[in-house]
C-alpha cells in the first residue's frame, strides 16, 4: 500500500515536469522552424489584376516591392499587397521600384504610401509620357508620393541587399551586359525581327537580376519586343535563369529573348481579361528547360492550351475574385526553390540550375 502510494506520488509529481519538458521542446523546435522560415527568400506575385506587383522578401528581412497596380477608390491593390507583406511578416517596405509611369503600375502608390512606410523610390527616370491627361496625372502623383526620397538608376546599378545580388538589368531603353565568359551568338537571332521602335514608357521600364547562390530571378516589367531583341541579339550576356517573370503581362515575348533567358519556370501577372496571349504563350513553350508556367489569372480568352494548368493557376474567375498570390520560397543557399498556389495550396519543388 505504501509502496502504491509512493508510485502514484512520483508519478504526480512528475507530470509537471514532463509538461515542462514537452513545452520547452515544442517551443524550441517552433523556434527553429519560424527561424529557418525567416532564413529563406520570398517572393510574392500579388494579383492586382493586370498591372504587377512583385514583392520580394530577403533572409535578412529587407523588402523590395516592384509596381503597386492601379489607383482605386477602394484601395483593392494597397490592400492585397499589404495582404501578402501580412503573410510574409513585414511592416515596412525598403524600396518601391516604379517600373515605368502607367497606371496599372504606379497608380496604387497612393494608397499603399499612405498606409505602408517606404524608405526609398527608384524609378528609371523622368517620364517620356506626358503628352496625355491621364499619363501627366500618373506622372505628377508619383513625384508628389516620392519628394525628397526618390532616385533615378541606369543599367548596371545595384541595390544594397545583404546576401544579395540585384542588378538592374534594363533601365530607360539602356541595357547591362554581364559579360560572361565565353558566350556565343544566340543561334535564334538570324532572321528574327527586332519589332517596333517603340521609345514610350514599356521600353523604358526597370528590369532586374536577382541572384542568390544559384538561383536567379528575372523580372522586366512591361518591356517592349524592341528591347528584349536588344538584349538577346547578336549575343545573350545575362545567363539562363531559374524563374522568369514574363514581360508585359505575357502579352510580348520575343522567342529569341526567351528561349536564351531559358527559365525553368515561368510566371506571367496577368489578369482575367489583360495580358496573356496565344504568341506569348507559343513563345513560352519552346524554351528547352522550361518546366512549367504558373499564372496569376486565367486569362479567359485564351483556350486550355494558351493557359497554365488550373493547378499552377491562382485565380480562376472573373475580376474582383479573391485575389490569391503565388509565392516563391527559396531556401537560403538558393540550391532549391519552392512555388505555392495560395488558391489550392498546391506546391512544387524545383532545383535551382
Amino acid at each position: 500500500m505504501v509502496k502504491e502510494l509512493i508510485q502514484k506520488k512520483g508519478s504526480t509529481m512528475r507530470q509537471p515536469v514532463v509538461k515542462s519538458i514537452y513545452l520547452f521542446l515544442f517551443s524550441f523546435f517552433w523556434f527553429c522552424h519560424t527561424n529557418a522560415q525567416q532564413e529563406n527568400l520570398e517572393i510574392y506575385w500579388i494579383d492586382v489584376e493586370g498591372g504587377a506587383a512583385t514583392l520580394i522578401v530577403t533572409p535578412d528581412r529587407q523588402v523590395v516591392l516592384m509596381d503597386a497596380g492601379f489607383q482605386r477608390d477602394d484601395g483593392r491593390d494597397s490592400g492585397r499587397i499589404m495582404a501578402a507583406m501580412k503573410d510574409a511578416g513585414v511592416t515596412e517596405i525598403d524600396y518601391f521600384l516604379a517600373s515605368h509611369f502607367h497606371g496599372d503600375h504606379v497608380g496604387g502608390l497612393s494608397s499603399l504610401s499612405a498606409n505602408v512606410s517606404i524608405k526609398e523610390f527608384i524609378d528609371h527616370g523622368d517620364s517620356v509620357e506626358q503628352d496625355s491627361e491621364r499619363r501627366r496625372a500618373d506622372w505628377e502623383s508619383y513625384l508628389s508620393i516620392v519628394e525628397g526620397a526618390r532616385r533615378s538608376v541606369a543599367a548596371g546599378d545595384q541595390l544594397s541587399l545583404e546576401g544579395i545580388d540585384f542588378t538592374f538589368v534594363t533601365s530607360n531603353g539602356e541595357i547591362f551586359s554581364k559579360e560572361l565568359p565565353g558566350i556565343k551568338p544566340n543561334p535564334h537571332c538570324s532572321g528574327a525581327p527586332s519589332g517596333d521602335d517603340d521609345s514610350g514608357e514599356n521600353s523604358r521600364s526597370l528590369g532586374y537580376l536577382l541572384s542568390l547562390g544559384k538561383f536567379q530571378f528575372l523580372n522586366l516589367g512591361d518591356l517592349t519586343f524592341n528591347v528584349q531583341h536588344k538584349l538577346a541579339c547578336p549575343q545573350y550576356e545575362l545567363g539562363s535563369v531559374d524563374i522568369f517573370q514574363v514581360p508585359r503581362h505575357g502579352n510580348a515575348v520575343a522567342l529569341q529573348f526567351s528561349t536564351a533567358v531559358n527559365p525553368t519556370v515561368a510566371v506571367l501577372n496577368n489578369g482575367p481579361r489583360k495580358g496573356g496571349s496565344a504568341s506569348g504563350s507559343d513563345a513560352l513553350k519552346v524554351i528547352p528547360d522550361l518546366e512549367a508556367v504558373w499564372q496569376l489569372h486565367r486569362a479567359l480568352g485564351l483556350d486550355d492550351h494558351h493557359n497554365a494548368s488550373t493547378q499552377m493557376t491562382a485565380n480562376l474567375t472573373e475580376e474582383n475574385d479573391a485575389g490569391y498570390w503565388i509565392k516563391a520560397v527559396v531556401q537560403e543557399d538558393g540550391m532549391r526553390y519552392e512555388l505555392v498556389n495560395q488558391r489550392n495550396h498546391f506546391s512544387r519543388l524545383y532545383m535551382s540550375k
